[in-house]
């Protein structure tokens, strides 16, 4: 029998227990250890903050196999206008174990959408023919987005009016009733279960109550509320933000009190936005995730980090030549390791570090979260 620094224990002859330590050293290094693992296990079972969908559109990243994370969405078409919009040719790695399938609804024009059973075909035929099928957790509605605006086959980031999105909270409360309606249909397409995610849509506060008091009825165990409308929020949050904290102050109760149990926020990684909803979400126990391509799409564009880790001096990254090594068949096999500042590495650190920012986004953003708290102590 040997202690845990490998040297052989000397045989008790008397009673007692038998000798696990050769010296004192040992038992302590020995209690460091299990201290370590059982902070270990707690980091790992412990709920995220924020539960993070890498968004994915791509196949790698600069030559680089993509690190997503276990948590991905994927919409099966995009493209900022007509002309632009093709199918999302993507490439889901086995890390990867749940998949999110958005509607795609952003890259539909107000007069090109297609049927609500047409959109659902899309997302399946996406799924079947880029390998997924089997990590499709959940399906998103066909809901009509309020935060862009279509013109002449361009969309654009604008919000539209409370008249205007009347007939978008219609459009929505039918597409959620619709994909709610196929329930054992996408169990028998998927092979297995699949989770809903029925989106609400509006402006102002009593719309978007109205829109989530005719979703929510519709929503089972196992499914997600989608809020949806607040894209813009980080571009333009002086005009968003109070109504989005307004209109977090009615929904997330009304959540509560029908025991809905998770929310999922649509492309929204805006420190101030998400600290309100998390604060609220919270007191109501609601899991709460996001998603977004930001995330893997931010080095490339020059940027790094959100909120307290934003470093506004970063600069693109630069591909470089071990990126490029194919191998006899031409396949990419890129030399570069991880400790390495190429492009490639950059953008899976980045997806890593806002996975952890936001699973831990109490202790990233304590003096945030305090403000939000008082403010909502003070009725604010």
């Amino acid at each position: 029998m040997c202690c845990v620094c490998g040297k052989p224990l000397l045989l008790r002859t008397g009673k007692g227990r038998p000798q696990k330590y050769c010296s004192d050293l040992c038992r302590l290094h020995a209690f460091r250890g299990k201290v370590k693992a059982t902070e270990t296990k707690m980091r790992e079972t412990k709920r995220a903050d924020i539960r993070f969908y890498c968004g994915l559109n791509e196949v790698d990243w600069n030559h680089h196999p993509l690190q997503p994370g276990a948590l991905v969405c994927i919409a099966p078409v995009y493209g900022k206008s007509s002309q632009t919009k093709k199918t999302n040719r993507v490439y889901v790695p086995e890390e990867t174990e749940q998949v999110l399938m958005d509607s795609a609804a952003f890259s539909d024009t107000t007069g090109g959408r297609l049927t609500f059973q047409e959109a659902m075909h899309r997302q399946i035929a996406h799924a079947y023919r880029f390998g997924y099928v089997e990590k499709v957790a959940h399906i998103a509605s066909y809901d009509l987005l309020i935060d862009e605006k279509w013109q002449d086959g361009e969309r654009s980031k604008q919000r539209w009016s409370a008249q205007e999105a009347e007939y978008a909270v219609d459009e929505t409360v039918d597409a959620a009733q619709y994909l709610s309606s196929q329930r054992r249909f996408l169990h028998g397409a998927f092979g297995h279960a699949v989770g809903l995610v029925l989106s609400a849509q509006g402006v102002e506060v009593g719309q978007y109550v109205r829109c989530v008091e005719r979703i929510v009825p519709l929503l089972e165990e196992g499914d997600m509320f989608g809020l949806g409308g607040f894209c813009i929020t980080g571009l333009q949050p002086q005009r968003v933000l109070p109504s989005f904290r307004a209109i977090v102050q009615e929904v997330i109760p009304l959540l509560g009190l029908a025991h809905i149990k998770h929310v999922h926020i649509w492309g929204v990684i805006f420190p101030e936005a998400l600290a309100w909803l998390l604060t609220v979400c919270e007191r109501y126990g609601l899991q709460l995730s996001t998603d977004s391509s930001g995330p893997c799409r931010y080095p490339v564009l020059g940027q790094w980090g959100y909120g307290s880790w934003r470093d506004a001096r970063y600069k693109v990254p630069p591909i470089l030549a071990s990126c490029k090594v194919v191998d006899a068949f031409g396949k990419k096999m890129p030399t570069c390791g991880s400790e390495v500042c190429c492009r490639g590495q950059e953008r899976i650190r980045h997806v890593r570090l806002t996975r952890e920012y936001l699973a831990h986004f109490w202790t990233h953003e304590p003096t945030l979260m305090a403000a939000v708290s008082s403010s909502l102590l003070m009725g604010g």
